[in-house]
């Protein structure tokens, strides 16, 4: 009877540890997903909700067009550091320099947006977050990493965003995707390489898929976030 009793306490003990380790988020598109759109920019990216097997996911349409859709995020990267995803491209983009504002496009872009971290801003960034969230509202990061799907750059590569130093974008590859792939990445590593401390906590989490510089067009599907432990 002990013995029962001991492996029931186990097993529970593993399963709240389990749980603990990974945190799923809604399939996007799904509860909780919000469209963000962007100033000046009319023509917007449609998505629409796919099947991935076991996995509902998005479909993401652009054509000269821009928008996101974002997620509010409660994960503690201390516990879930990583974050894993699926996705694929039907439509690449064929960009020659991607790291200036006019080649600023992505098949297939997902962000993490990271609270505002005044013990680490300048007197002008506390400055202009201050005004940004007064004119648009609670939406506004203090800083952001772009995982993308890249039409040059090799996985691995980094730059700052043309759009400003709170911006990291990272390639996890490039070429074709056709079919349904799995991507981990360590993003509480990755804002510590980018900025140089540990991270705050993570604000939301969005998926883009944009092609308003370059005016070509690109699709791309997403499915399958979750944070997880090392």
């Amino acid at each position: 009877m002990r013995r029962a009793v001991a492996i029931a306490v186990a097993l529970t003990l593993r399963a709240t540890a389990a749980s603990a380790a990974e945190i799923v988020l809604n399939a996007p598109g799904t509860d909780g997903w919000r469209t963000l759109e962007f100033p000046k920019i009319r023509r917007h990216t449609t998505y629409t909700i796919v099947q991935n097997g076991d996995f509902a996911g998005v479909h993401a349409q652009a054509d000269c067009s821009a928008s996101a859709m974002y997620v509010p995020v409660d994960a503690d990267l201390a516990r879930t550091p990583r974050l894993h995803w699926q996705w694929k491209i039907e439509r690449g983009l064929d960009v020659p320099d991607e790291r200036i504002k006019v080649g600023d496009d992505f098949a297939a872009r997902v962000f993490v947006m990271f609270c505002f971290d005044a013990a680490h801003a300048s007197l002008w960034q506390r400055v202009r977050h201050s005004l940004a969230t007064k004119l648009y509202g609670d939406i506004i990061p203090g800083v952001t990493i772009d995982y993308v799907w890249s039409s040059h750059e090799s996985a691995g590569a980094r730059w700052k965003s043309p759009y400003g130093p709170e911006g990291t974008v990272i390639a996890l590859g490039h070429g074709p995707l056709p079919r349904w792939t799995d991507a981990v990445v360590d993003v509480a590593a990755d804002y510590v390489a980018a900025f140089g401390h540990e991270p705050p906590p993570v604000m939301a989490l969005g998926v883009m898929t944009d092609s308003d510089n370059t005016c070509q067009q690109a699709a791309a599907d997403y499915a399958d976030f979750r944070f997880l432990s090392r």
